[in-house]
């Protein structure tokens, strides 16, 4: 099977085989799996890459290849239920950012984009399991990709523009549930620069279709930077918020990442637990200037008790990848460090 990245002509569409639902889907998935050789960069046209091969393997999830089981359904929803019960009072909001292959399924290589996005699959379940602590973000991206661009071309990652709206949304949600955090910051308030950006999955594309993804990539790249992009950031004089040194050892084994304390002056806003993945990254400082102190923590996605119970926050954020949700049923509700 031949995946061509320029431009197709209508008549080059052919819909895909689906004899039982998955046939399909299926057999695009493993003809690509045979030409990335393992590389997780999946070439598309236009300059863009996705991510394929993947500890979770999303793709398949996307697409309905795999599934919870309802056993593994019922472990999630055990889970957030003792969740919401023991964190009742702390305002604990989940943020579940789309996948860029589900906001951009459209830019997929030919035979993925016309493919039927499976509607039950894990982030929407938990969201309708729960929806008063979970908060699917993919029907807003949805609405919010005709202001501009939410992903790097060339990464994983929610872009400036993603990630202040992953902001604005997490503060109009805990609002809505009567936390006093003030009203988000406006897009105005930002400043805005040009940027330029290379990508965690472009650097991770095969040898073999380098040559061809460059015949769309050369119209907009410069130099190591596969795009020029706007970043969309809070002023100096606008930064109430400052970073202050994280303790030695707090956490034990380091948490994977470094951790990020914000403190400021204002000790009538609330304190905040933020237990976070790179889906949060480029939001930190603007989630900080709405509470007092902000410990912003890379523990796998975990919520984990200890830090709860040293730090008493008022509010706990949780927000994760869509990717990462596929091992939910092996997970707890609140977890206990190791020292």
């Amino acid at each position: 099977m031949r995946f061509q990245f320029g431009r197709r002509r209508q008549a080059d569409v052919q819909p895909t085989p689906n004899v039982d639902g998955l046939a399909g889907p299926s057999a695009i998935l493993s003809d690509l799996k045979i030409v990335q050789n393992g590389a997780k960069g999946l070439a598309a046209p236009g300059g863009w890459v996705f991510l394929i091969n993947d500890t979770n393997d999303f793709l398949s999830w996307q697409f309905g290849l795999k599934r919870w089981t309802v056993d593994e359904q019922s472990r999630v929803q055990t889970i957030l239920d003792e969740r919401a019960d023991r964190l009742s009072d702390r305002f604990y909001q989940m943020f579940i950012c789309p996948e860029k292959s589900v906001v951009y399924q459209e830019y997929l290589p030919a035979g993925l984009d016309g493919m039927t996005t499976l509607e039950d699959r894990p982030a929407r379940a938990m969201a309708r399991m729960r929806p008063e602590i979970v908060t699917y973000l993919g029907e807003r991206f949805d609405a919010l990709k005709r202001l501009g661009l939410l992903f790097f071309r060339g990464d994983t990652h929610v872009n400036w523009m993603g990630a202040y709206h992953v902001y604005r949304e997490a503060i109009l949600t805990l609002q809505a549930r009567g936390a006093p955090v003030g009203p988000p910051l406006t897009f105005n308030d930002l400043q805005h620069f040009i940027a330029g950006m290379e990508g965690d999955v472009l650097i991770q594309l095969p040898d073999a279709v380098k040559a061809q993804f460059e015949v769309d990539a050369a119209l907009a790249r410069v130099g190591n930077m596969l795009e020029l992009v706007i970043s969309h950031t809070l002023p100096e004089a606008r930064m109430r918020a400052r970073q202050v040194p994280t303790p030695e050892g707090y956490i034990p084994g380091g948490g994977g990442r470094a951790t990020v304390i914000m403190e400021q002056d204002d000790r009538t806003l609330p304190k905040a637990l933020i237990f976070r993945d790179s889906t949060a990254t480029l939001s930190v400082e603007l989630l900080a200037q709405h509470f007092s102190r902000s410990v912003f923590v890379w523990h796998d996605g975990d919520v984990i008790g200890d830090l709860i119970d040293r730090e008493q926050p008022d509010v706990i954020l949780h927000f994760v990848a869509e990717r990462f949700l596929a091992t939910y049923p092996r997970g707890v509700a609140v977890n206990r460090l190791l020292a």
